[in-house]
């Protein structure tokens, strides 16, 4: 899972961490009426949430690679050409969501994984 979850990082990175392209990147998600208006943000400290992170990511691959595309940075993106690492991607993602969803529902008094 390392090998992913570090690439959506720097993929995440690559996008957040200069100003100029978010804002762009941004823009470009308005201009093709796309369902999200932004990437997550991911850090260490809130490793629960990876799940909704990587489910961004995945619902705005096509998105990303046609902006990455656009800005001629094809070499950040080629992951999420190639099926292999998709389909690795696709099932991390579904398991994280699935934690994500566990983790939600023991949240409050008197919840046990058993009654779950």
């Amino acid at each position: 899972m390392k090998p992913v979850l570090d690439a959506v990082v720097k993929l995440l990175n690559t996008i957040r961490s200069r100003g100029l392209t978010h804002r762009q990147f941004r823009d470009f998600l308005q201009s093709v009426q796309s369902e999200y208006s932004d990437v997550l943000y991911y850090t260490k400290v809130r490793w629960l949430s990876t799940g909704c992170v990587f489910e961004r990511v995945w619902q705005l691959k096509d998105d990303i690679v046609s902006f990455f595309h656009e800005k001629q940075y094809s070499a950040e993106c080629e992951m999420l050409e190639d099926t292999e690492w998709l389909s690795v991607f696709a099932f991390f993602t579904n398991l994280l969501c699935h934690v994500n969803v566990m983790n939600v529902k023991m949240q409050g008094k008197n919840q046990f994984i058993n009654d779950i």
